[in-house]
């Protein structure tokens, strides 16, 4: 997981999503730690991906799917 070479503007939209993330997590009683939700948004972020919907659906795997489904 690389943490440097993003810019201030991008870590800031990185904290709002895991932020987010955080708030989705304990209002669907998700037990995934905050660790855990950083890794796998800068695992998406090392990899090209910017879009806060698809970095929350990297943080939640399977479960922000689910979770989008419903919601449709």
């Amino acid at each position: 997981m690389r943490t440097h070479g993003y810019s201030a503007e991008e870590l800031s939209r990185f904290y709002a999503v895991l932020d987010r993330a955080v708030r989705e997590a304990a209002e669907r009683e998700i037990e995934l730690s905050i660790p855990t939700m950083v890794q796998r948004l800068f695992f998406a972020a090392d990899h090209g991906e910017r879009k806060a919907d698809r970095l929350i659906a990297a943080i939640f795997g399977d479960a922000a799917t689910v979770g989008c489904a419903s919601a449709a």
